[in-house]
């Protein structure tokens, strides 16, 4: 098999599907979102496209590459979370109006557009957050733009309040080291009992944003955030739509989603909430835990020797190679309640016992204790006890990493997220 580097641009086969033979992807924008995109890459790779990434440590030159790597009608951007859709201004052109265009009387003028409409490149945009976080970049997005969610509600949002966008669902994928993979470590040879990789936000100061509002929109907030946690099963969206209309009544949708955008802070304090309750409890329960990940050292803990933190931010390189040297890979979903985080296919791949709370989506995909291990944010008192006998059960641990692993190398590969874009590039 041949395969040519040159000036970023990667050949590896011929491509076979529809129009689109080249793909173009984003790095060093966001650290998570350009690992994903690496991943996704060399697996379009070994389709048969071409790639090229656009590098945010050296914007201007890739950009500028572009023109060599573009043909209009055959390349499409594969982008996350709209990076490169924001109104970036090193992805604005202009281009001069030839004097035919002009009317009468009129002097040539310029007229600004973007990169990816000067090149007549497809967008295909994957949001990893609630469409609610891009709320001010869907509203003007074009018609075109094919848009895929992580989670089935989501989609459902979209298909709600942006009806003229195509949207999709498709979950992420498990992460694995660049390169030639090394072995699995043996499970009983593994350096962590169990391990969380996520950053920290202390809630009360996420509450500075609501504390400096009128009363009126404090206890509106307040009583959401409290409706969550009480309710934690729920949507976040649901809840939201449910106070605005005990308090305004029935209203446009278009003033549902603008003020449901308005509360992004909610949906942080809620994820932040969560997090940093569970990683308490299991600390206080004589759990050492492992996190790898910013700001832990401000949780409160009565027992913080049992959080052992890496005190700072770590890259998606790192959390991997933490997972793979675990027995047990704590997830906390963001609130995804009918879908997946990719925390979930990592630490399948890495053969780590996934334990995490459940979505409607991931009760289809595996089976509790067979190859995943639930639990419910209902009844989160009862996680040290489930995590005790896990490590204690070795044996019974190993089996469901094992089952896990080979659900994931079945259906949740980023081989797999490109064989599934391939069929939509041909679309």
């Amino acid at each position: 098999m041949i395969f040519l580097l040159v000036q970023g641009i990667h050949l590896n086969g011929e491509n076979q599907m529809g129009n689109i033979t080249k793909l173009i992807f984003i790095k060093n924008a966001v650290e998570t979102l350009g690992y994903f995109s690496g991943q996704l890459a060399a697996e379009m790779e070994r389709l048969g496209f071409a790639t090229y990434f656009i590098d945010y440590n050296c914007l201007f030159e890739t950009v500028d590459g572009l023109a060599r790597f573009a043909g209009r009608g055959d390349t499409a951007l594969v982008t996350f979370n709209f990076i490169g859709l924001r109104g970036e201004e090193v992805f604005e052109t202009a281009g001069e109006k030839s004097p035919g265009e002009s009317r009468p009387g009129e002097s040539s003028r310029r007229e600004s557009g973007t990169v990816w409409e000067k090149y007549g490149i497809a967008v295909f945009n994957i949001l990893v957050d609630h469409p609610l976080y891009y709320h001010k970049w869907l509203v003007n997005a074009p018609s075109d733009m094919k848009i895929f969610c992580i989670d089935r509600e989501h989609v459902a949002y979209m298909r709600r309040f942006y009806r003229e966008l195509p949207v999709k669902f498709l979950p992420l994928a498990g992460n694995v080291l660049y390169g030639n993979e090394p072995a699995t470590i043996p499970y009983e040879k593994r350096k962590y009992d169990i391990v969380f990789t996520g950053n920290y936000t202390p809630v009360e100061h996420l509450y500075r944003e609501i504390d400096g509002l009128e009363a009126d929109y404090r206890k509106f907030y307040r009583e959401i955030i409290e409706d969550l946690i009480a309710h934690p099963s729920t949507s976040v969206d649901d809840v939201m739509e449910a106070h605005i209309r005990r308090e305004l009544g029935e209203v446009p949708d278009t003033d549902k989603r603008s003020a449901i955008a308005g509360m992004v802070f909610v949906d942080i304090c809620v994820r932040s909430y969560f997090r940093g309750k569970i990683i308490r409890s299991l600390a206080e329960s004589g759990v050492r835990i492992h996190v790898f990940g910013a700001n832990w050292e401000k949780l409160c803990c009565d027992r913080a020797e049992n959080i052992i933190s890496t005190g700072r931010e770590v890259d998606s390189k790192a959390c991997v190679e933490a997972v793979r040297d675990a027995r047990i890979s704590l997830n906390i979903m963001p609130w995804f309640k009918d879908g997946a985080h990719d925390r979930i296919f990592t630490a399948m791949l890495q053969e780590t016992v996934a334990l995490t709370d459940d979505s409607r989506y991931l009760r289809e995909e595996f089976t509790d204790g067979e190859d995943i291990v639930f639990f419910s944010l209902e009844e989160r008192e009862r996680l040290p006890e489930l995590v005790h006998r896990l490590l204690e059960d070795e044996t019974r641990a190993k089996r469901i990493a094992e089952n896990g692993c080979r659900k994931a190398r079945e259906k949740h590969t980023w081989s797999a997220r490109a064989r599934e874009l391939q069929r939509e590039l041909g679309e």
